[in-house]
């Protein structure tokens, strides 16, 4: 029965658990290299896979992705950028699509 439960609450907790406030592997590991930089520098070719032509950070509340990127992309559709001033959101993307986007925690 105990067995039950636990899998219950692990399953109710996984289901309510929103995506950006668990940091992403990517968000680890761009804190990761500004650390071993000791936080002077960072080398962005390193992440985001290898199509991106442009990458760009959205600060909290940022309404204008769409004009950032140059193409439709509404950063409040993938994050909560619009109410919160925790993160950043890092958007790697070519002329037409987002290839890959990190919620970087302040």
């Amino acid at each position: 029965m105990n067995r039950i439960v636990l899998i219950f609450t692990l399953a109710l907790f996984i289901g309510c658990t929103d995506n950006e406030s668990v940091a992403s592997k990517t968000s680890d590991e761009i804190y990761s290299k500004l650390k071993a930089e000791n936080f002077a520098s960072l080398d962005l070719s390193n992440f985001g896979g290898n199509d991106w032509t442009k990458v760009c950070f959205l600060g909290p509340y940022n309404e204008m992705s769409e004009k950032a990127l140059g193409f439709n992309w509404q950063v409040s559709e993938f994050t909560d950028v619009l109410k919160s001033d925790g993160h950043n959101v890092i958007v790697f993307a070519t002329e037409s699509e987002v290839i890959e986007y990190v919620v970087h925690f302040r």
